[in-house]
């Protein structure tokens, strides 16, 4: 019971001492306060619990033509044995395993497969969680935690934090996702905003591939496109870069990066 009042103590002490510490975001806090760390990652992993709801993600909007996941799959349809052979890799920043469980569910009901073999398939598309992701085991590896909207019990919490790493943490191993980009003919990052520190963790040393990107760039303006662009070109040795002020839907959309 000590172990549990203390994590409580600590939570409701970082809770207000992040509030009041003019910083935008948890990590940046955290940064600066390494004491807590601990129920920091604890506190990230249990509001990002309850989004992990598959009805959410099938919430299509008709009159904006579905949302980026469907526009995905949509691109993705082919043969159930085909689907591996998708020109596709991601690499996100983010600890949800919202994507892989999207692409998993539509495999199973587009094709009426069992599990095991769609986990297969689309283990064939890379993914890769720069920080970790909820659960020390990639999803949907067996024993990894589970795609449920449950904060509720304190274990199921922990052990969701276990997997994840921040943004100032040293990230283990960089070069598949290095490898995936040296390789990759066009690139495109939705949402991302583009932190230098990111930017030089993927940083590329290839002088002579010309690469294009794509990138979604919402509400930046002026000199912050500008510096955007020059951390992208600098960092992935490119100078053939798209910006745009556009939803992750319409940037795809617009530029048909998936395809006709």
């Amino acid at each position: 019971m000590t172990t549990l009042i203390t994590r409580v103590t600590n939570s409701l002490h970082s809770g207000n001492a992040f509030l009041r510490s003019g910083q935008p975001s948890v990590d940046a806090f955290l940064e600066r306060r390494p004491n807590f760390l601990g129920v920091g990652k604890l506190a990230i992993a249990y509001c990002l619990i309850p989004f992990e709801d598959e009805a959410k993600l099938y919430k299509s909007e008709p009159n904006r033509g579905g949302d980026w996941y469907e526009h995905l799959s949509v691109k993705l349809n082919t043969s159930f044995e085909e689907f591996g052979e998708n020109k596709l890799s991601v690499i996100t920043f983010n600890y949800d395993r919202s994507l892989e469980h999207y692409l998993l569910t539509s495999l199973q009901n587009l094709h009426g497969k069992q599990l095991g073999e769609c986990a297969n398939a689309l283990a064939q598309i890379p993914i890769i969680h720069v920080y970790g992701q909820l659960g020390a085991k990639p999803y949907p590896e067996k024993d990894c935690h589970e795609y449920r909207p449950d904060r509720e019990r304190f274990m199921t919490v922990t052990r969701a934090a276990e997997g994840i790493t921040l943004l100032h943490e040293q990230v283990s191993d960089l070069k598949e996702a290095q490898k995936l980009l040296t390789d990759a003919e066009c690139v495109c990052f939705l949402g991302f905003s583009y932190h230098p520190l990111n930017m030089g963790r993927l940083a590329l040393k290839d002088l002579s591939y010309n690469r294009s990107v794509f990138g979604t760039a919402r509400g930046l303006v002026g000199k912050e496109l500008d510096r955007v662009h020059d951390i992208i070109t600098e960092n992935l040795r490119c100078t053939n870069v798209t910006l745009g002020d556009a939803d992750n839907l319409l940037f795809l959309r617009q530029h048909t990066i998936l395809g006709k």
